[in-house]
């Protein structure tokens, strides 16, 4: 059997797919945080078309509160769960790695949306793994006895984020909120000394 990937027929069935993913989703690409990286704008350069045939109103999705980790701009959505890839890894984090069921699809149709059911938050130490799964360098976790792999993305000598690298062996493909958010204590405002707050309002360090 052959299977041909680079038909005409295989090229426009790719754009027609592309372009209903692309129906709703804005023009954020320069501001967005996963411009250069995002999945969605490496298949839309390959297998996507030049022009949309969508004239109507893109529809407006209110931005949900998942909790104090996790942003959301819910306009970029793609709700790609709809299509069995992201749900599947929604659920390993939610399901068998932490143990809650807290993101899931809700409604149906154009009014379709991912989000928490009866608007809970997410509270689960784990939460921010969500961050990487919607569509630098190595080094090991010092904050937990795991010893997870990580990526370290710096600019400079500054850190801007860390990330999990994968390793079956330790943990996979997640890390802990602790981690994930740990840089943000390298900062320079960062406490090297106990201080008290004096009568004249200043803080004066303690010896």
């Amino acid at each position: 059997m052959k299977i041909k990937t680079d038909t005409p027929i295989a090229k426009k069935a790719r754009e027609g797919v592309m372009e209903f993913l692309l129906m709703n989703h804005p023009l954020d690409c320069p501001i967005c945080d996963q411009g250069g990286e995002c999945d969605l704008q490496d298949q839309s350069m390959a297998f996507g078309s030049d022009r949309g045939r969508f004239t109507e109103m893109k529809r407006s999705v209110v931005d949900k509160n998942l909790g104090p980790l996790v942003k959301t701009i819910m306009t970029r959505c793609i709700q790609c769960t709809s299509k069995d890839m992201f749900i599947k890894q929604v659920c390993k984090v939610c399901n068998r790695v932490v143990g809650v069921q807290d993101l899931g699809m809700l409604r149906r149709g154009s009014g379709e949306e991912i989000g928490t059911y009866v608007e809970k938050l997410m509270t689960s130490e784990l939460s921010g793994n969500v961050i990487d799964i919607c569509p630098g360098t190595e080094s090991i976790d010092i904050t937990d006895a795991v010893g997870s792999n990580i990526r370290i993305d710096s600019r400079g000598p500054e850190v801007m984020r860390i990330l999990p690298r994968l390793n079956e062996d330790v943990n996979e493909e997640w890390i802990s909120d602790k981690t994930r958010f740990f840089y943000d204590g390298l900062k320079r405002q960062r406490l090297n000394d106990p201080v008290i707050h004096g009568a004249d309002g200043r803080f004066k360090t303690l010896s």
